[in-house]
Parts: C-alpha cells; sequence; structure tokens
C-alpha cells in the first residue's frame, strides 16, 4: 500500500476531529502495516508490538478533538507506539530484575514453600491497595514502572518534592503492615 502524502493525512485529521470513524478506520488500515512493523523492531514478541499499535490508535481516538491540523498525525502514533514500547521494556527490566534480586527465604522445588511466597505476594499486594489513590499511583510508578522522581512528577503533574514524599509514605506503610506481619522479614 502507498504511503499517504501529508495532505491526505491532514485531511483525516479533520474528520477525525469531528469524530468521523471512516477516516479513523482509513488512517488504521493505511498506517497500522508500517506501525507494526516499527513496533516489531523494538520488542521481542508479538503481542506488545500489537498491544502498542492498538494503544496508539486508542490514544488517538481519545485525543481527537485536540488534533491540530498542521501537525504530523503520522509522527504523533509513531511516537506512541515508541513510547508504549519503551514503557514495556522498562517495566520488563524492571521486574526482571525484581524476581532476580528478591532475597529468597525458599526452596521453589518445595510446594509449601511456593505457597508461601504466594501468599506474601498477595499480602504486598493488598498492602498496596490500601494507600491512597496518589499516593499508590506514585509508588507504582517508581517501583513497578521504573520511573524516576522527576518523571513521576511530570506524569503526575505534582514536584518533584511530592513525590518524594508519597513513596516515603508508602514505604513506611509497607514497613509497619510487614513489621506487623513478621517482624524477623526487616532484619
Amino acid at each position: 500500500m502507498s504511503q499517504p502524502q501529508p495532505e491526505q493525512l491532514a485531511a483525516w485529521t479533520q474528520r477525525l476531529q469531528a469524530a468521523d470513524l471512516e477516516a479513523f478506520a482509513a488512517l488504521f488500515t493505511t498506517l497500522y502495516p508500517d506501525l507494526l512493523r516499527y513496533a516489531r523492531q523494538r520488542t521481542a514478541r508479538d503481542g506488545p508490538s500489537e498491544d502498542a499499535v492498538q494503544e496508539a490508535f486508542l490514544r488517538l481516538w481519545e485525543r481527537r478533538a485536540s488534533l491540530d491540523p498542521s501537525r504530523s498525525i503520522k509522527a504523533f502514533l509513531y511516537v506512541t507506539v515508541r513510547n508504549f514500547c519503551l514503557n514495556h521494556q522498562r517495566n520488563t527490566t524492571t521486574r526482571s530484575t525484581l524476581l532476580t534480586t528478591m532475597p529468597s527465604r525458599t526452596n521453589p522445588s518445595d510446594p509449601a514453600d511456593q505457597l508461601d511466597t504466594d501468599q506474601m505476594q498477595h499480602r504486598i499486594r493488598t498492602w498496596i491497595q490500601e494507600l491512597p489513590e496518589r499516593r499508590r499511583e506514585a509508588f507504582e510508578l517508581s517501583r513497578f514502572a521504573g520511573l524516576s522522581y522527576q518523571e513521576i512528577a511530570h506524569v503526575m503533574n505534582l514536584s518533584t518534592k511530592t513525590v518524594e514524599k508519597h513513596i516515603t509514605g508508602a514505604l513506611r506503610h509497607l514497613r509497619t503492615r510487614l513489621r506487623a506481619y513478621d517482624p524477623d522479614l526487616l532484619l
């Protein structure tokens, strides 16, 4: 399929602003293959690549009313796909690092020990859910998404100092809950 000309992209952008589903479908059909190929170059598996492209088109649709026809809609989609792939890679790396650096008190081949580990992970997830919404969001962005305090501040529209206070409060809460559950775990 031939690449759309800038005039065609600008026309689709104007039609998207008016929630024109035909323009959205035409744009999707035209750009999806190239965006998918681009995403696959940046991820190791197909699943995240397809998710990245779908997320880009979803964000485009959600922001259609504020689109500027003089700006490149194609660039918007590529940047969104790129950011999704980078975030996915960062999240995967963070999870992998957390899993390999977590101290293990159990023998994974022992089913009873695995049950204890699963129960502890469930408790920690529950304790995280107890946090106030903004504090939980800051903590999860830091610990699970791997964002810096400055990046979290930008995402949440807060000061870096406020982000620091949220994360400190979240860690204090988790330490308190863990100490009440098993004081020996914090040695």
